[in-house]
């Protein structure tokens, strides 16, 4: 019976946590867009992360189709944000990376979801600040790789 309790606790928290991670997620995005859609916002977080990417990988990690990850990067290269480049071991494949442009757009839309979310924060009080803050932890633990 404790073990039902605790698993039907854990559902209810994983579907609260979902609700409100998913909205704060989507907010986030679209205060960094710069006019980006979803899917470039995330290619070019992982390029910046991994870069230079080979677009197999890239498309791995994106969890997408070798097409689909190359109309990506031929639009983010055609607003100058990134750069694909032959591998020197290997002329068939390319890796894509960020330009300065890109560094710099990337710079940008952090500061501005950055922005927006301290001007949310201020308006909790000091023991909510302090709450949050105890629980970041946690949440970075959840985030991590499984395995």
């Amino acid at each position: 019976m404790a073990r039902q309790k605790r698993e039907d606790e854990i559902a209810e928290l994983a579907e609260r946590l979902r609700t409100i991670i998913t909205p704060l997620a989507r907010q986030l995005r679209q205060h960094a867009n710069g006019g980006l859609t979803p899917s470039l916002l995330s290619a070019i977080g992982t390029i910046a992360r991994k870069g230079p990417i080979t677009l197999g990988d890239l498309a791995a990690q994106e969890r997408v189709s070798p097409p689909m990850i190359t109309k990506v990067v031929a639009s983010l290269e055609a607003q100058g944000l990134v750069e694909r480049t032959t591998d020197s071991a290997d002329r068939r494949v390319s890796r894509v990376a960020l330009t300065a442009e890109g560094e710099a757009w990337l710079q940008e839309a952090r500061a501005r979801r950055n922005q927006w979310l301290a001007r949310r924060l201020e308006t909790l009080s000091h023991q909510e600040l302090g709450l949050l803050a105890e629980s970041l932890p946690v949440i970075e633990r959840l985030v991590q790789p499984e395995g």
